[in-house]
């Protein structure tokens, strides 16, 4: 049996991507093994959001070819999509495949792989993609729960943002195609959904008629046999009257939202290009909070933008400090070439990004671990994971709020949902207790 070995950077959605390439290849009769391990071909799904993403990328298709130098090495993401002919002039790259094309990935390699073949690049102009085009949005490959993309690209140009250019302009996957899967996977068990995209808000401004999240996610909840779904990150702009409306009113949303803010001083999100000002943002925290009970919000930020002074990362330090929310994702800010941002004068030296950065995450872990504590005595419900927690040997499961609570129990309770009380909260972990039926 031949083997493939898959390894992921990036985005929710390049993770749900590799899952629908390893499925292909699974339904084909291929053995998937880990990427440590030998195999007949290795598939780089890249990311390219920051310098140092391109850089891990080139790293694992070396470190591929050390581990088998008789074997292929496939590239595609949005490295590949961005940077074809840079990736074409490393000698271990044996097939490169643009991200309009991932989706036919085993087709391509069986093709072509195995072939002489003169161009070993494969990329078509992805902003002339107007069409969602995925055969398959949905995977769930050895989990408790289902990823589905319903949308791609972004018509937005941050100024600091690549992700355009790598993933082209926003795309909707249709209603129909997005409810049948759902059904199709609540039909296998799987009991909780999570709803991925690029720019998920813009899901259904291109389709005809047009459409809307909020209208999507009243029909989801209407699938009798899915337990609950979360949603995966959301442009602050996105959030109307009607889906604020119907998340407050929703019985299966899990009460958990990723809403990026990126910066909390307004001289640098204008300068970003970002569409929303720090009193909007808070605004729009406050009232979801206020709104949704034991709402957990995360948020990304970027540190070292060009022109963050010490004074404007304070306004953002103490901007975050006064938020509701419960965990943040810190970048520091990394020059990609075809940006604005990259060409913008008072660039911030790395050592001052590294102690920022630094900075940044302790207020992180801090607001974190107060959320946590503010759930002790509370009940709550997870859903159980096949994998036990590799310390403790405790089931661990996550909460509808986005904590991962240890428990003991038997393996009974593996993908069911079920109902615990938080008893400890520490820095390390979160445990409960089952509550007995």
């Amino acid at each position: 049996m031949k083997k493939v070995a898959v390894n992921t950077l990036g985005c929710r959605t390049n993770q749900l991507e590799s899952s629908m390439i390893i499925d292909d290849f699974k339904i084909h009769g291929w053995e998937i093994v880990k990427f440590t391990e030998i195999a007949d071909i290795y598939i780089i799904n890249t990311c390219t959001v920051t310098g140092k993403s391109d850089t891990n990328s080139r790293y694992y298709i070396r470190q591929a070819k050390r581990i088998n130098p008789n074997a292929k090495i496939v590239v595609t993401g949005c490295y590949a999509q961005t940077s074809a002919e840079e990736l074409s002039k490393l000698d271990e790259i044996d097939l490169i495949i643009g991200n309009t094309e991932k989706n036919n990935l085993f087709e391509i390699v069986k093709d072509r792989l195995f072939k002489s073949i003169d161009n070993k690049i494969i990329v078509a102009d992805i902003m002339q993609q107007s069409e969602f085009g995925d055969k398959k949005a949905l995977s769930a490959s050895g989990r408790t729960r289902a990823n589905i993309k319903i949308q791609d690209g972004c018509n937005y140009r941050c100024s600091y943002c690549i992700v355009p250019y790598a993933r082209g302009k926003s795309r909707s996957n249709s209603i129909d195609n997005v409810l049948d899967q759902i059904i199709r996977i609540t039909e296998q068990g799987y009991k909780e959904l999570i709803i991925s995209g690029i720019h998920l808000g813009q899901w259904g401004l291109d389709l005809s008629p047009q459409n809307s999240l909020a209208s999507l996610i009243k029909e989801i909840e209407r699938i009798e046999e899915l337990k609950r779904f979360r949603i995966s990150s959301i442009d602050p702009m996105e959030f109307n009257d009607d889906l604020i409306e119907t998340l407050i009113n929703s019985k299966k949303f899990c009460k958990h939202l990723h809403i990026s803010l990126q910066s909390g001083s307004d001289e640098i999100l204008k300068q970003m290009k970002r569409r929303y000002n720090v009193e909007y943002y808070t605004n729009l925290i406050n009232n979801l909070t206020q709104n949704i009970p034991n709402l957990a919000v995360g948020s990304d930020i970027i540190v070292g933008f060009p022109g963050e002074t010490q004074e404007l990362f304070d306004i953002t330090y103490q901007n975050l400090k006064n938020l509701p929310i419960s965990y943040i994702h810190v970048f520091s800010y990394s020059r990609r070439k075809g940006t604005p941002a990259d060409k913008m004068p008072n660039q911030v030296h790395d050592h001052i990004k590294k102690q920022r950065n630094t900075l940044l995450n302790e207020l992180a872990a801090e607001k974190n671990l107060e959320f946590r504590k503010s759930q002790i005595g509370k009940e709550t419900e997870i859903l159980v994971e096949f994998s036990r927690d590799k310390k403790t040997g405790f089931l661990k499961g996550m909460t509808d709020n986005y904590i991962s609570v240890q428990v003991e129990g038997d393996d009974s309770y593996i993908n069911s949902l079920t109902k615990v009380i938080i008893t400890e909260v520490t820095s390390e972990c979160t445990k409960g207790k089952i509550v007995a039926t």
